[in-house]
């Protein structure tokens, strides 16, 4: 069996060399780490983990707490990004242990328990809210973490985000070039930081296209397909008039298109719709869902990236990611 000091003496380099590439953790020339590299595919070495993670006193796990509550565990979206997180893991050897709590509360004392139990050594945040108590929790303990998104304000820590605001703008702006003038918007419950951030989207691109902001377009329902399709059917049984719709969430769109196919209004012609996240099903729909697609591959990348960041004590800056507005039948 290879040892290390058999790598190092293929690769022509110190031991030490091939620990700093094997950890990540030290200056190496490119053209070195790539001879190391070779070396160890050449000589099937592999690495004890469980010597590397005691000397270390590491374990080389992400943790990511999941709430049970109604829509995470069976949206779409949140299965997408645990598979990009999946890969983003492998691809720096790392493994992600996934947590489940339905009572917000318990978060805090889950984090302490697998931390304190060196099952992990940071966490992954999602469903960030606005005043988000898991934040100054994990500040004021110095526990590594990155949030997947920001609280109010933005606050001084590690996060990862998708340009909400800039996507619902864009969404109105290509509505209204296609003349499109009473725009309705479906959103979640304002106490998540991404609801905010995209409400506030919609009311700027409203601004920018001269266009007022009426109340009566706007409906607050919970993140589902159930919740979606109920809030277009009040829009259309009070008679509130519209001639396009903007959901916040992926789900709440294929909702509203079930209310439009129901009152005989046919979506992508008589009422345009678009939606956020490009989930699977977004085109597979009757018809194909127009969406701002948030990049999975690359937010699971930059979330590990900043995740191994933190966990070395680095202060990694902040990551805007950009949505990209999917043109399909719907609108």
């Amino acid at each position: 069996m290879a040892t290390i000091r058999d790598v190092a003496r293929r690769a022509g380099v110190s031991p030490a060399t091939v620990s700093y590439v094997l950890n990540n953790s030290g200056p190496v020339r490119p053209e070195t780490r790539e001879r190391v590299l070779r070396a160890i595919a050449e000589l099937g070495y592999h690495p004890h983990a469980g010597a590397r993670q005691l000397k270390r006193r590491r374990s080389d796990t992400v943790g990511l707490i999941l709430p049970t509550g109604e829509r995470r565990l069976s949206d779409p979206f949140f299965l997408e990004l645990i598979h990009a997180l999946g890969d983003a893991c492998a691809d720096h050897q790392l493994d992600l242990l996934i947590a489940t709590c339905r009572d917000p509360a318990a978060d805090l004392r889950l984090i302490d328990r697998l931390y304190k139990g060196r099952r992990v050594d940071g966490f992954l945040l999602i469903d960030l809210q606005r005043r988000d108590p898991r934040i100054p929790h994990l500040q004021a303990a110095g526990i590594p973490f990155v949030a997947f998104g920001r609280i109010e304000g933005n606050g001084e820590f590690p996060w990862v985000d998708v340009d909400g605001e800039a996507g619902i703008r864009e969404a109105v702006a290509y509505l209204v070039e296609r003349g499109h003038r009473r725009i309705a918007y479906l959103s979640p419950p304002l106490s998540f930081t991404f609801a905010h951030h995209r409400l506030e989207g919609y009311r700027k691109g409203l601004a920018e296209a001269g266009l007022p902001l009426e109340e009566a377009l706007i409906r607050i329902a919970r993140p589902t397909m159930e919740a979606g399709y109920e809030a277009a059917r009040a829009l259309l049984v009070e008679g509130v008039p519209f001639t396009a719709l903007i959901a916040a969430t992926d789900l709440m769109a294929l909702g509203a298109m079930r209310a439009l196919h129901e009152a005989g209004r046919i979506p992508g012609q008589d009422v345009a719709v678009i939606g956020f996240d490009d989930i699977p099903m977004a085109a597979q729909t009757h018809p194909p869902l127009t969406t701002l697609r948030q990049p999975m591959d690359q937010i699971g990348q930059a979330l590990i990236r900043t995740w191994l960041a933190a966990v070395r004590g680095e202060t990694p800056p902040p990551t805007l990611i950009q949505p990209v507005l999917i043109r399909r039948e719907s609108a």
